[in-house]
């Protein structure tokens, strides 16, 4: 049987390409097909029409592209398709039984996890009464929703995701990988846990692959593919406990030495209370170059308030800790929630000047179905907005308004995929990206220039929100024409100046791509080969002495340009250092 899986692609979308192994792996023929935003329904319908396939399975993973997805099945049926349409993902199995009532392009959706209920549907798809977990429409026009049998407890027994395409930056090839799925914390903000609860199945939420299956996956992605960079998408890489860490880790780097999957980098996403020195340490022998930690707020009470389960003090440990290593250390602060007040925001602010040294982005903490925010909201009957989007109104008057104006002049730069925070931390992932695999090939001032990028960029943002914060101090939070017109005027000077400083910072990506054609073979601590495809392409040199910097436009007054810190010496030189005595004072 056909199948046509559709859904985001601008990662490798782990989820469709589970349920793809798990077809194929049931002789069924898969297909699939990308679709990235709303501009991509008529290609995507074509594509899907185009397969003729008996079933069609739409990823609804995220609420603001809901719509979206709607409206694709819609053009779907108009285009003539009549085959089963089924939906899956949070956002869908949230709201499963109003999208079936609402949309009459669909069939059924599925609550839970994709490969054993998708295996089901097309096993079953013309009597799916049986099938456990899925909510559909019935031949009378009723909704019936079939309880579920619990998640897949053994990972392990998921064949591996189907790949097709991967990424590729400075000759290096990445894939995305999974070695756990599920969250062991309630965040009131998150709906991991709410999604696995939709089901009705209990088991349990959180569950790791063995070393042994995530190792057979990455050696096969290392010599099969010729992949460097696993990118794990795990909410959360780390155990519960750092003792569990720690084994689990040093278990991962034994066995991959073993199995001669080495020079490697690996990138990954935490919790501030999951970091403890001794895990980075062997995480740093695995290659470890980017961690993307869940800061969320900086404030002990907005932290209470997201039920982050977590302090200020873990935080600011794990941002020395990681800062320590020189990784790629990216954060977020959602800033606002419903209790925000503006001395939560100045301790926000206070805790992003702070910490300029690390891309971050800012956010209000979204309402997304079956959380514990939104069951909060709904008690305090301050939900606003339908299913599509919630929305809620701060209730300090004066956060509210600081909320609505920082929202309004920092929203290319926060949500924007080109926008200039995402594009801030894009310039620091390829700075550590060719400091992991090519550092011959990087100066001081490639280095000075990358790191001044970085905190320039979260200046200027951070002295746009003081700029912010002291209008609300003092302005009227009633008087809506002044807020108006103050939030356009601060949107049009941050639009301009997010553009210069979007200048600056794509000069030094092509610097750091300058440098990257100009090396001569992979660096020794990047002990496996990679494709050296452009190697011999010519550089035109530097005309009277002119480095780089200074040709891109890059100040560099002496044109003198010094040799880098290979990683391998910068980890000898953290080591003597953290071995040296404590002097007293």
């Amino acid at each position: 049987m056909r199948v046509a899986l559709v859904g985001a692609e601008l990662e490798e979308n782990l989820g469709v390409r589970y349920m793809a192994s798990a077809l194929e792996a049931a002789a069924h023929e898969v297909h699939i097909v990308p679709f990235n935003s709303a501009a991509d329904i008529a290609d995507a319908t074509r594509s899907t029409v185009d397969f003729d396939p008996r079933i069609v399975g739409l990823s609804m993973v995220f609420t603001n592209r809901g719509r979206e997805f709607c409206d694709l099945a819609a053009n779907l049926r108009g285009e003539g398709y009549r085959g089963y349409l089924i939906a899956g993902g949070p956002f869908a199995s949230f709201n499963a039984e109003r999208l079936l009532q609402d949309y009459p392009a669909f069939d059924a959706v599925g609550l839970g996890e994709g490969e054993d209920l998708m295996c089901a549907v097309a096993a079953g798809v013309d009597d799916v009464s049986h099938i456990p977990g899925l909510c559909y429409r019935t031949a009378a026009g009723g909704v019936v929703t079939n309880p579920g049998s619990g998640f897949a407890a053994d990972l392990d027994r998921l064949a591996f995701p189907k790949r097709t395409t991967f990424y590729r930056y400075f000759g290096t090839t990445i894939a995305s990988v999974l070695s756990s799925r599920g969250c062991w914390r309630n965040c009131a903000f998150c709906s991991i846990n709410a999604w696995y609860e939709r089901t009705g199945a209990g088991g349990d939420k959180f569950r790791v692959r063995s070393v042994d299956n995530l190792v057979r996956e990455m050696k096969d992605l290392y010599f099969t593919h010729g992949i460097r960079v696993f990118n794990f998408q795990d909410d959360n890489f780390f155990l519960p406990r750092p003792s569990q860490s720690l084994r689990r880790f040093e278990a991962l780097r034994g066995s991959l030495e073993k199995e001669g999957v080495k020079g490697i980098a690996i990138a990954v996403k935490a919790r501030p209370d999951s970091i403890d020195r001794g895990n980075i340490e062997v995480l740093d022998g695995l290659g470890i170059f980017r961690v993307f930690l869940g800061v969320e707020n900086a404030s002990e009470r907005g932290l209470q308030n997201l039920n982050r389960k977590c302090t200020r003090d873990d935080v600011l440990k794990a941002l020395t800790v990681l800062n320590d290593f020189d990784l790629h250390v990216a954060f977020n602060l959602l800033m606002f929630e419903p209790e925000t007040t503006l001395e939560d925001i100045l301790i926000n602010l206070e805790f992003m000047e702070a910490h300029v040294e690390n891309p971050l982005n800012f956010c209000r903490a979204e309402v997304h179905a079956g959380t514990p925010l939104e069951e909060k909201l709904r008690r305090e009957n301050a939900l606003l907005g339908d299913y599509f989007g919630y929305d809620y109104r701060i209730k300090d008057p004066r956060a509210n308004a600081f909320h609505q104006i920082s929202n309004l002049a920092f929203f290319d730069r926060n949500f924007d995929d080109a926008g200039l925070h995402y594009f801030n931390m894009q310039v620091d992932f390829f700075y550590q990206l060719l400091r992991r695999f090519y550092p011959g090939v990087l100066t001081q001032s490639l280095r000075a220039a990358v790191k001044n990028f970085v905190k320039r960029t979260n200046l200027d943002t951070y002295e746009g929100l003081c700029q912010i914060y002291d209008f609300v101090a003092s302005v009227d939070p009633k008087d809506r024409t002044t807020i108006y017109g103050f939030a356009n005027d601060v949107r049009r000077r941050i639009d301009e100046r997010s553009l210069r400083l979007k200048k600056d910072g794509e000069a030094i990506l092509k610097w750091m791509e300058i440098a990257y054609e100009r090396r001569l073979a992979p660096c020794a601590d990047a002990a496996a080969p990679v494709l050296l495809e452009n190697a011999g392409r010519h550089i035109e040199p530097a005309r009277g002495g002119e480095s780089d910097a200074v040709r891109l436009g890059i100040p560099d007054p002496l044109g003198v340009i010094t040799e880098p810190i290979p990683y391998t010496v910068f980890k000898k030189q953290l080591t003597a250092i953290s071995d040296e005595p404590e002097v007293g004072v």
